[in-house]
C-alpha cells in the first residue's frame, strides 16, 4: 500500500544526458519544453521527470514547473570525494548540506531506497552529499569543509530538499559518480559546457582536436555511465513501484 500523498512522482535532473537515459528506461514520454525546462510524462500520469539546467538556476526553474508532488528525487550526476568511491558507483544521500544548512532525506524514502537498491548489481553507498554553487572537482569540492563523511559533491540537491522540507514533500538525492579524484572530468569538462549545463559541441571539437589524447578517457567516462545510468533508472523504477506510485 502506497504511504505517498496524492500527486506525481517528480525527479528532478540538471542535464539532457541524465534525463534522456531515465526517461527511455521509465518509459516516460517528452511532453513540454518551456522556458528551460523539459518535462516527461509516463505511468498514467504517476511519474514526472524534468531536466531543468545546473545549480540553483536550474532548481528554482523545476521548482517553479512543478505542483505540490507526492516525493521528489534528485537524481543525475555527482563528484565522488572518498577513495573507496568509484566512477559509476551509487550515491544515496542520507542528508544533503550546503552552507545554509543541512536537509535530511525522508526516513522512509532512504529506507525503501537502501532495499530497492540492493536488487540492482552496482556498488551503492549511503552517507552525506554536499550541494555547492559552481563546477568543482571531487579534490577541491570538499575544502574548508571539516565534515569527514561527505561521500559526494553536485550542485542542485540542497536546494531542492529544502523546498521539499519547506512544503512537506519526501525527498531523496539518488546520483551516480561521474567524476573521482583519479577521474577527474569536472577538471576536464566544465569548460564544454553552456550555462543550462548543455555540452557546447564546438568546444568539444576544438578542444579534443587540439589534444586528441582525450578521445580515449571521454570514451572510457561514456562507457562507464552508460550503464550506470541505466542502473540508476532500475533502482529508481524498483524504488518508486515498492512505494505504490
Amino acid at each position: 500500500m502506497s504511504r505517498l500523498a496524492p500527486g506525481a512522482a517528480a525527479i528532478v535532473v540538471a542535464l539532457p544526458w541524465e534525463a534522456t537515459p531515465l526517461a527511455k528506461h521509465l518509459g516516460l514520454t517528452k511532453s513540454e519544453v518551456l522556458d528551460g525546462v523539459t518535462r516527461y510524462h509516463g505511468w498514467g500520469g504517476r511519474l514526472l521527470l524534468i531536466q531543468a539546467g545546473m545549480g540553483a538556476h536550474g532548481a528554482a526553474r523545476a521548482l517553479t514547473s512543478l505542483e505540490t508532488p507526492s516525493l521528489l528525487l534528485s537524481a543525475g550526476f555527482c563528484g565522488g570525494l572518498r577513495p573507496e568511491i568509484g566512477l559509476a558507483d551509487i550515491i544515496i544521500g542520507s542528508q544533503v548540506v550546503r552552507n545554509t544548512g543541512s536537509f535530511p532525506a525522508d526516513p522512509f524514502l532512504l529506507e525503501s531506497a537502501s532495499r530497492a537498491f540492493k536488487t540492482i548489481d552496482c556498488p551503492v553507498h549511503v552517507g552525506t552529499i554536499l550541494t555547492v554553487d559552481e563546477v568543482v572537482t571531487p579534490a577541491d569540492g570538499i575544502q574548508g569543509r571539516a565534515e569527514p563523511e561527505i561521500l559526494a559533491v553536485e550542485m542542485e540537491s540542497a536546494h531542492l530538499a529544502e523546498a521539499a522540507q519547506r512544503h512537506g514533500v519526501p525527498f531523496l538525492a539518488i546520483r551516480v559518480v561521474s567524476d573521482t579524484p583519479s577521474a577527474p572530468w569536472a577538471t576536464e569538462g566544465r569548460h564544454l559546457l553552456k550555462p543550462d549545463g548543455r555540452m557546447n559541441l564546438a568546444s568539444l571539437a576544438t578542444s579534443l582536436l587540439r589534444q586528441p589524447s582525450r578521445i580515449p578517457r571521454l570514451l572510457h567516462l561514456a562507457s562507464k555511465l552508460r550503464p550506470a545510468t541505466r542502473r540508476l533508472a532500475q533502482g529508481i523504477e524498483a524504488l518508486v513501484k515498492s512505494l505504490g506510485a
